[in-house]
């Protein structure tokens, strides 16, 4: 999957801190340049964030609406180490959620830097479109370290969401699993871990960039 740019990044804005950890709101993007940086590093752990393939995206039972998603990161000694992403989506029997994607590097694993982007990322979405019914996480299967973020929410594996698909380019199938919970539940949670959790600085936090700036995605 390559990714092209229409309009340069904008400053990534500090947004607080967690631990030694700087916590930035990256803007409306899929992949800012410094997210794609992060996981375009390690594509094999990062797999189900760049992208499944076509086959099991029109599996998944819904479309992404027309707003850009939220991207937030966070850095430790000038480098990005995670990111969280949320984007507001459309299911086929006309209900509205939010699609819950994150990443970070094995260096970091289990300080918690993973979810508090996590509630960030889905709190932001919120308070842009509050009438979304819940929050989806789909990933494979084997994926134990998303499954944990998963449950650590209150998620939990919707059976019938649950599909295989085959790789792109090759004949193997990868058998994926959806988490899902009730928006109001999964705000509440998320408003308990970014109090404990995130030191705030101040800043405009509303100022999100326009989804004109975000990036433009080619498949091919």
């Amino acid at each position: 999957m390559r990714i092209s740019w229409n309009a340069n990044d904008p400053a990534p804005v500090l947004i607080g801190y967690f631990a030694e950890f700087q916590i930035f709101l990256e803007g409306r993007r899929l992949f800012p340049q410094r997210a794609q940086e992060l996981v375009w590093a390690n594509t094999k752990r990062f797999a189900d964030v760049i992208g499944p393939g076509h086959n099991a995206v029109n599996k998944t039972g819904w479309h992404c609406a027309a707003s850009a998603p939220f991207c937030f990161t966070a850095a430790l000694h000038g480098q990005v180490v995670a990111a969280a992403w949320s984007r507001h989506i459309l299911t086929g029997d006309g209900t509205q959620g939010c699609n819950l994607a994150y990443a970070l590097l094995n260096q970091v694993e289990g300080r918690g830097i993973a979810k508090l982007l996590s509630a960030m990322a889905v709190q932001a979405l919120f308070m842009e479109a509050p009438g979304l019914d819940f929050v989806n996480v789909q990933t494979r299967v084997l994926n134990t370290r998303s499954s944990v973020l998963a449950k650590s929410f209150g998620m939990q594996i919707v059976p019938e969401q649950a599909f295989a698909a085959v790789q792109p380019g090759s004949d193997r199938i990868t058998r994926y699993c959806t988490y899902r919970l009730g928006m109001a539940a999964f705000i509440s949670r998320a408003g308990q871990v970014i109090a404990k959790r995130l030191r705030p600085v101040d800043n405009k936090f509303a100022a999100m960039e326009p989804t004109k700036n975000q990036a433009v995605i080619d498949c091919n």
